[in-house]
């Protein structure tokens, strides 16, 4: 996970060199060389993932010049990064104590969370609302037709036999350590909320599509309240790009490990044009 960033850039190498001082550990010996369990680890997930995209987007050869930007879940720590409201050294420390606040709140109960595919947007919100002595609440709305829920293991378990009886194509149980986005990430907020009130933002240049509202921001501390908002709070992707394609977006740029958000958006918008920011 990263390592032909590595081996191809001295500034990448310096970035990473850089980002094991500010963390404490290497987290880069993780990234090149641990194995998929350690690097599930949600201390270094979430860190790794940061790093890898804001270290692929400030030494893209042909860096994106974006009209607008938008991130998913963690990635809107990398939007504000590439936004210029944060700094990048900034930006791994919030990633970093995101991960910490994420997994203590993890470990006070269990919790965890499914993707719902097939079913319409209101009919999971209705089933999840109909739960009774639970939590479980619609977490992430990724494309028509897949939403993940998010809750204590017996909400997530009874919503899924319901919606199932309700049409559901599928209800698959997600590989994550809690309830994220969710009620059950109220300690990780205030938490992760001293660190992001400390940390400066700026404002930036370009508009920031939040995940709380799925609507362009400017203003820097509206922008800081809507992230500390975000850890219990749904993440509203398929609202997003469609405001992003009405505001006159046309092309898609991913920036991080993976593709998972370039097949999100052909489906949210089948019209648009998808593509990664690629190292050479």
């Amino acid at each position: 996970m990263g390592r032909s960033l590595w081996d191809r850039s001295p500034q990448a190498r310096a970035l990473f060199e850089r980002a094991n001082e500010l963390l404490g550990f290497r987290i880069t010996d993780i990234m090149f060389d641990g194995s998929a369990e350690d690097l599930r680890a949600t201390r270094v997930t979430q860190p790794a993932v940061f790093l890898h995209s804001i270290v692929l987007y400030l030494t893209a050869p042909r860096r994106p010049q974006p009209a607008m930007v938008a991130g998913h879940s963690l990635g809107e720590i990398t939007a504000l990064t590439a936004a210029g409201v944060l700094r990048w050294e900034d930006g791994l420390r919030l990633a970093s104590a995101r991960a910490a606040a994420m997994q203590k709140a993890c470990e006070t109960k269990p919790s965890t969370m499914a993707a719902v595919l097939g079913l319409d947007d209101t009919t999971v919100e209705e089933v999840c609302a109909s739960v009774q002595d639970e939590i479980v609440v619609a977490a992430n709305y990724n494309c028509p037709g897949q939403l993940v829920i998010s809750g204590t293991v017996e909400g997530v378990q009874k919503a899924g036999d319901l919606l199932k009886a309700r049409g559901a194509k599928r209800v698959v149980p997600l590989p994550v350590g809690g309830a994220f986005h969710s009620p059950l990430m109220e300690p990780a907020r205030q938490e992760l909320a001293k660190a992001i009130e400390e940390c400066p933002f700026a404002p930036p240049n370009v508009p920031v599509y939040q995940n709380v509202t799925g609507l362009p921001e400017t203003n820097p501390e509206a922008i800081r309240q809507r992230l500390i908002e975000q850890l219990t709070a749904p993440v509203r992707w398929t609202q997003t790009i469609q405001n992003m394609w009405q505001a006159g977006a046309r092309t898609f740029l991913e920036c991080g490990p993976g593709n998972v958000l370039q097949g999100l958006v052909r489906k949210i918008v089948p019209e648009a044009v998808t593509d990664a920011v690629t190292e050479a």
